[in-house]
């Protein structure tokens, strides 16, 4: 009967377990996916910037970070960074990024000194740059390839909702 009743208990257990949901809750507000642009010029800082969320993300959220790449048809094209540029002499650089709950930093990195670029690269590449920043909350489980732009906003429930400019 014991035995029974501790095989009853750990199934109850199990099934209350599973039933839970966590939300993303700070002062009555649930966070959902949220997307930002982000105009910028990597030309200062050591080929860096920082951006500021317009909230204190949390601490188990995530970010993605995409670059305007082109256009397509008068469709935008974007590129999730990180992202390496190759040059046809050898020379490369990476963007990449990092960030904490309350900003970003986007940044390049370059197997040769970035200073060099010739000016077509320079307005290519550093100047005028547009960045959409992508934040996904933490209770989100997706299992998928977040490289497609257009795919991750849908997979998020973004495709209709207002862009943020940072």
């Amino acid at each position: 009967m014991k035995k029974i009743i501790l095989l009853f208990t750990a199934i109850v257990g199990l099934a209350s377990l599973q039933s839970c949901e966590v939300n993303d809750v700070r002062e009555n507000q649930i966070f959902e996916a949220e997307v930002f642009e982000f105009p910028a010029s990597l030309n200062n800082n050591n080929f860096s910037v920082v951006g500021r969320f317009s909230r204190d993300i949390l601490s188990f959220d995530h970010i993605l970070i995409y670059r305007l790449y082109g256009q397509d048809g008068g469709t935008d094209v974007w590129r999730l960074i990180p992202q390496t540029v190759y040059f046809n002499n050898g020379d490369e650089f990476d963007y990449n990024y990092d960030f904490t709950k309350r900003d970003f930093r986007i940044f390049m990195e370059g197997n040769f000194d970035l200073n060099t670029l010739s000016n077509q690269h320079w307005n290519t590449y550093v100047t005028n740059q547009i960045f959409r920043i992508v934040v996904i909350p933490g209770r989100l489980q997706y299992k998928m390839n977040f490289s497609d732009y257009e795919t991750t906003i849908r997979t998020l429930g973004l495709e209709n909702a207002p862009i943020k400019k940072l």
